[in-house]
């Protein structure tokens, strides 16, 4: 393997933002004469890393993840093939960018086969544990290119990424041991309520469930930590958020279902599919939590054009079947709140349709 001397890496090429980096570009070789010059003369041939990539500048600041593939600015994948030193030694300017473009791409690649299985369904449990040290030594083996942690580091904390329409830092996916654990330690006790008595339990469990050995007092500080209580209290709303029965039975969302409501029902209502959604913490079939002076009112909408979220609307006019259920409650905007607040806590986000929480 050749060992790249770090002097022809320009260290603060890896610390700029992609538009910054991408302007670089432009104005050290692209828009210069020695380059149009070279190229002219064929001293300079352009190339790219991938063939899949977008061409809108608006997208320069990150990269795209969706469907499995992944999409770069193309400035970002330029790779240079010169066949002797040029003038002024620009040839080294090619070098790094080559270096830099190269580094970046080959990282993001090893990261996301790596992280596969949590991108494909957004559930941190299924989000591997990735040691820095191990990842640039199956960086080298793999690629037989230069790595080190400095390198690495820049380009974790500098590459962002869109995903699920959020904008991630690149580190989003190499988080720290004790994240994860504290995903583990959570789903310990979301899976076994009100029956754990000590953090030892926990670490039993833990050790059955996952293969990972984590002391007592590690369970503690990790709990402390996150803010995660051993056991939950249930109050007089929460064992009503736990017991189905409080409920209606769940019927499919239609106009005939819907005409069968008493009218003017205040309370809350939940849709569902009859498709598993991953959620960071839990799965479930649980789309949307809302609340209305007018249940029968509400849910009509949904099955007209004038439904009060668009999400619900592209939702149903896809064709997917939605299942409603409800409870009568006078207080239903703030047992909305408590429903929905109580969905983000086992689950780690709110509901699919959901857009915002209420405050």
């Amino acid at each position: 393997m050749k060992n790249i001397s770090f002097y022809l890496i320009m260290n603060k090429l890896y610390v700029m933002t992609l538009d910054k980096y991408i302007q670089y570009i432009k104005e050290q070789i692209l828009n210069t004469q020695w380059f149009k010059k070279a190229c002219k003369e064929k001293k300079i041939v352009i190339k790219y890393l991938s063939k899949d990539y977008f061409k809108s500048i608006s997208y320069n600041i990150y990269f795209k993840y969706e469907n499995t593939k992944y999409y770069f600015y193309k400035l970002l994948l330029l790779r240079f093939e010169y066949k002797e030193e040029l003038e002024n030694s620009n040839h080294l300017k090619l070098l790094n960018i080559n270096i830099i473009n190269e580094t970046r791409f080959n990282v993001v690649k090893l990261l996301l086969s790596l992280q596969k299985n949590f991108l494909n369904t957004n559930h941190f449990l299924n989000m591997s544990i990735i040691k820095r040290a191990d990842f640039i030594n199956n960086y080298i083996k793999l690629y037989d290119k230069y790595l080190d942690t400095s390198i690495l580091s820049k380009i974790l904390n500098n590459t962002y990424f869109l995903f699920n329409n959020y904008i991630h830092k690149l580190d989003y996916l190499v988080p720290k041991e004790r994240f994860i654990y504290s995903i583990y330690i959570k789903d310990i006790i979301n899976t076994h309520i009100n029956i754990l008595k000590s953090d030892e339990q926990i670490s039993k469990l833990i050790y059955k469930k996952y293969n990972i050995k984590l002391s007592r007092r590690v369970v503690c500080d990790i709990r402390n930590k996150y803010l995660i209580t051993r056991v939950r209290k249930i109050d007089k709303f929460d064992s009503v958020l736990s017991d189905t029965n409080f409920f209606s039975n769940k019927k499919l969302l239609n106009k005939k279902n819907i005409s069968l409501l008493p009218n003017n029902i205040k309370g809350v209502y939940e849709l569902s599919s009859n498709k598993i959604e991953f959620y960071p913490f839990l799965q479930n079939k649980v789309l949307y939590i809302g609340s209305s002076k007018n249940i029968k009112k509400r849910l009509r909408a949904y099955t007209t054009q004038y439904a009060h979220t668009k999400e619900i609307q592209d939702f149903i006019k896809n064709g997917n079947d939605l299942y409603f259920r409800f409870i009568r409650i006078l207080e239903y905007r703030e047992s909305e709140r408590k429903f929905i607040n109580n969905f983000i806590y086992t689950h780690g986000k709110l509901p699919r349709l959901n857009t915002q929480r209420v405050l």
